[in-house]
């Protein structure tokens, strides 16, 4: 390592005190992390004002070109490093690496590029590394370390308000629980006076209480106006240690029947209390409010309801708001009715037909009884039609402003994605994901924690890439190396899953390039069988998200790219910040020991910049074809659980592009370990 490097960059002149070409290289790789990140936004946002002012216009054009250390070319482009393909092209984006310019010199650095360091520093290096791989070996093949990489929860409430909320919940009923809470929720005047609730159970409790309390406050706009309705106690008591609002409906062990009819149930309630609301599912992810819709649109109906992207003319009650008025009241009071007389009716059909049948009566159509209706549920429903006295105007969102479908496609006028599976009550790890690869997850902890979900703050922003070379972020099945061999690409899981877990870093799951198409690891690999090793993982297009970057041109505040190199035998390192970067070579022939795995390890543990570097990206193709070591990776490989592969012609899921997996093509909990 030589610290005496100095070099000036500018418009494409190179001034250097030394002949180290690697310095150079990796300063352009890595300075300023991503250059012109901010320029591009910046020219976006004056596009967007319009701004007619020249002279406004070139000067910023100047401030932006001024403020990168590093120009290249005509001083107006600069390359991208390699690893910054996953911070700008996501899962779904096959033609972005298209549009981006990339360094001619890509990690790991070919051997013409490279320079010989300094013998008596890399003497030093190699010495030290040895003693790093001693303390490495010191462990036991079960002493991997503890992942304390985890997640700072929102402070939770003092234990005497705590129990006040769980006794209510125990003891009062669904009824006397909603006057309570009505009581304390603030309706929102300038819309209507509504308020907002949403329906949970433990499966979905889990991972997204804190985050749809957090993203009703920020995005969705009912602060102070939104309440939770808990299927069971697990979750109303989670909800009263937070402080959340929250009415606790009596267990059943007939889930689907519970949530069939309380939906209906505490909608017909508020309205026949005067209460205005929306109500939306916990698998609807808000990109921005609807308050501006709904102010518009409610003036117009007393009930509106999202559709499916696939048909503008059926209701979908994921989303659904109603104005408080006898017609509302009789509208849910009769749905409720056919739903709970017929017990394999569907609550969206049913609701749909008496909707229908409003909107007959105020157009004066024919009603017509609802003889052996196929359509309405599980098996033919009959029920006479709905006569209404006071029938509601209905309206049906357009199927592209909340997108509810297996396979939802965002627009610029969308408003909330509703990620459905293939039949009501599908678990929630699947809607989640295809949530998180759309970038419509929300992330708490974005004002409540240093270490939420995207928002993390100083040592716990520390992250792990799989960066082998020309794959995008991830691994291929159709190299010659590794070509079609699935134990190949489940040792290099288990070799990156380890060192998560051995460096305290958060795995961002690295994209799979079949022979067609490329996919998300998680429909083959059991995330299950990742999280009981205590490894916390993010989605494949996390890195993309400018919700998890540094800052908003910034991705990580400091990079280290590492891998062995066969043709010059050494372990290579690039490192750098925001305003410097450095590169060290360890010849692999210094090691002390014979399993190059171990040394790996050992420097990607103990090198001080390696180690204080917040975003690591590994090459691991050295190790793809070999043993994976006796560190310990082979009993965490025997513990992931896989899917059936989609590897060669015919096979399950090979024929699938990412915006063709839906929230059932997962793998958790139905993996098998091999």
């Amino acid at each position: 390592m030589d610290d005496n490097i100095t070099s000036s960059l500018a418009g494409g002149v190179v001034a250097s005190n030394k002949k180290y070409i690697i310095i150079i290289l990796a300063a352009l790789a890595l300075a300023n992390i991503i250059p012109n990140f901010g320029s591009q936004q910046l020219k976006l946002n004056q596009y967007l004002r319009a701004d007619d002012n020249k002279e406004v216009q070139q000067s910023n054009r100047r401030r932006d070109e001024e403020a990168s250390p590093i120009a290249i070319g005509d001083g107006k482009r600069r390359a991208f490093p390699s690893w910054a393909v996953v911070t700008q092209c996501s899962l779904y984006h096959t033609d972005c690496p298209n549009h981006l310019e990339f360094q001619d010199y890509p990690f790991p650095l070919p051997p013409a590029t490279q320079s010989q360091q300094d013998d008596e520093g890399m003497a030093a290096l190699a010495n030290k590394t040895n003693e790093w791989i001693e303390e490495f070996k010191q462990r036991s093949d079960t002493d991997l370390g503890s992942h304390l990489i985890g997640y700072e929860y929102p402070a939770k409430v003092d234990d005497a308000i705590r129990q006040q909320c769980i006794t209510s919940t125990q003891t009062l009923s669904v009824e006397d629980q909603l006057d309570k809470i009505l009581s304390h929720l603030v309706p929102l005047k300038d819309t209507h006076n509504m308020i907002a609730f949403s329906m949970t159970d433990e499966t979905y409790a889990k991972d997204m209480l804190h985050e749809v309390y957090e993203m009703n406050n920020d995005i969705v706009g009912f602060k102070g106006a939104f309440f939770f309705v808990a299927m069971d106690s697990y979750t109303a008591n989670m909800a009263c240690e937070f402080g959340y609002p929250v009415v606790a409906m009596p267990e059943n062990d007939d889930l689907k029947k519970q949530v069939q009819s309380t939906k209906v149930f505490v909608s017909k309630l508020l309205v026949e209390r005067g209460q205005s609301f929306l109500f939306y599912e916990m698998d609807v992810w808000f990109v921005r409010s609807p308050l501006r819709m709904l102010q518009q649109h409610m003036h117009e109906y007393d009930f509106l309801c999202s559709t499916h992207q696939w048909n503008p003319g059926e209701l979908n009650i994921g989303f659904y708001a109603a104005l408080a008025n006898e017609g509302t009241v009789n509208y849910f009071e009769d749905s409720l009715i056919i739903i709970e007389e017929n017990p394999l009716a569907h609550d969206q059909k049913i609701m749909h037909v008496v909707a229908d049948d409003n909107t007959a009566t105020l157009e004066d159509r024919t009603l017509e009884d609802h003889n052996n209706c196929g359509w309405c549920g599980h098996e033919n429903v009959s029920f006479p039609a709905i006569k209404a006295t006071n029938p509601i105007r209905v309206g049906l969102l357009d199927p592209h402003v909340v997108v509810s479908s297996l396979y939802p496609v965002p627009t610029e006028g969308t408003v909330a994605l509703h990620t459905l599976a293939d039949m009501p009550l599908k678990g929630p790890f699947g809607k989640e994901m295809v949530a998180k690869e759309l970038g419509v997850w929300y992330g708490w902890g974005k004002a409540t924690s240093k270490a939420g979900y995207y928002h993390r703050e100083g040592s716990y922003r520390r992250y792990l890439f799989l960066e082998n070379a020309g794959t995008r972020g991830g691994q291929s099945f159709v190299q010659s190396k590794g070509y079609h061999d699935e134990r190949a690409f489940r040792r290099q899981i288990a070799v990156l899953a380890t060192l998560a877990k051995v460096t305290n870093r958060i795995l961002v799951l690295p994209q799979v390039l079949s022979d067609y198409h490329a996919q998300p690891l998680w429909i083959y690999l059991d995330l299950e069988s990742l999280e009981k090793l205590g490894i916390v993982y993010r989605e494949t297009n996390f890195a993309s998200n400018k919700k998890s970057w540094y800052s908003h041109t910034t991705p990580f505040a400091s990079v280290t790219q590492m891998a062995i190199v066969e043709s010059s035998n050494e372990v290579q390192l690039l490192t750098g910040n925001q305003t410097t970067a450095s590169a060290d070579r360890i010849p692999v022939s210094s090691f002390t020991t014979g399993d190059p795995l171990s040394a790996f390890f050992a420097v990607a543990i103990s090198h001080p910049q390696v180690k204080d570097s917040e975003a690591l990206f590994v090459n691991l193709d050295h190790f793809q074809g070999g043993h994976i070591g006796s560190v310990g990776v082979q009993k965490l490989h025997d513990k992931l659980a896989w899917c059936a592969w989609g590897i060669g012609h015919g096979k399950k899921y090979n024929d699938k592009s990412a915006t063709h997996l839906g929230s059932t093509n997962h793998c958790y909990g139905s993996g098998n370990a091999v």
